[in-house]
């Protein structure tokens, strides 16, 4: 019995030693597995193998479709590279740009990559990744024969812009919202001005383009005008540029997943596209010259 009793401690042994121990389950990126982190946006992106990102489907060159309806431009690419670097592929929408600064996404995209100024009015309801990916001087342009020749003219005028962004708040005087520092900004608002928001500071240059336009000027971005003179619009620059933009990543401080990891990991990937040069290669493709190095330094 003894005998008995002792051959099945043995083979108990041997078959506990044989046993290979359970291997350990893979990480997403950040070093922790998407199984292990159920609240987080980042795991969640990993383990969907998407990411989808907001755009503007008119705002050349930054965003815009293409003949066969295909989104192109400087955005897109980073957009891309984005995407790239955190291995998944990408998803555009394209919801209006009031939806986009407003927050409260409901989920329906993860990130912007939408030129967006980082706003002290933006940033109650967004967070942004650092460093921003590039800077963009904000220019006044008019309709030739609008009698539009330098910026005391724009006093008195109607002046178009984007609803909803960083021109129509520096055109209503509210700096304090889009709490640019002092070094940035290089004029003052014009004064018994008349404001025409537009869904995209884009249609302002397409509105004169078709001759249909109930404004004399409008303000956006050097990289828009520039884009608007290339086609032939008959526009012309007014003055020098105004101020100064940071533009960053965006994403929502509402979602109903955590993206602290996704804000630090993007954030990342933009030191890494400008360490690297594709941020500057980007830009010289799109606007012709290099606009990732902050003007403010």
């Amino acid at each position: 019995m003894k005998r008995l009793l002792f051959f099945f401690l043995l083979l108990a042994l041997v078959v506990g030693a044989c046993v290979a121990p359970a291997p350990p389950q893979a990480a997403s990126a950040g070093g922790d597995s998407a199984a292990s982190a159920p609240d987080d946006l980042l795991a969640e992106i990993m383990d969907r193998g998407t990411i989808r990102i907001s755009s503007d489907p008119n705002y050349e060159p930054q965003s815009f479709l293409d003949e066969s309806g295909n989104l192109q431009g400087f955005d897109v690419d980073v957009a891309q590279e984005i995407a790239k670097r955190l291995g998944v592929e990408v998803e555009f929408v394209t919801p209006d740009w009031d939806l986009i600064t407003a927050g409260n996404w409901g989920d329906q995209w993860d990130i912007s990559v939408g030129s967006m100024t980082i706003t002290i009015a933006r940033q109650e309801v967004l967070d942004f990744a650092s460093p921003p990916y590039y800077y963009t001087p904000a220019q006044f342009a008019a309709a030739d024969g609008s009698g539009v020749e330098m910026l005391q003219d724009l006093n008195g005028k109607t002046i178009c812009v984007g609803v909803s962004t960083t021109y129509e708040s520096w055109l209503m005087g509210d700096l304090e919202g889009l709490g640019l520092p002092a070094s940035s900004l290089y004029a003052e608002a014009p004064t018994d001005i008349s404001v025409m928001p537009l869904q995209s500071d884009n249609e302002c240059s397409q509105q004169i383009q078709a001759g249909r336009h109930e404004f004399q000027a409008f303000l956006t971005s050097n990289t828009v005008v520039e884009a608007a003179l290339a086609k032939g619009v008959p526009i012309h620059r007014v003055g020098s540029p105004v101020f100064s933009e940071n533009l960053a990543v965006a994403f929502d401080k509402n979602a109903t997943k955590d993206n602290t990891r996704l804000v630090e990991k993007v954030g990342e990937i933009i030191a890494a596209l400008h360490a690297d040069g594709t941020l500057r290669s980007l830009s010289m493709k799109w606007f012709g010259e290099d606009l990732t190095t902050d003007p403010t330094q």
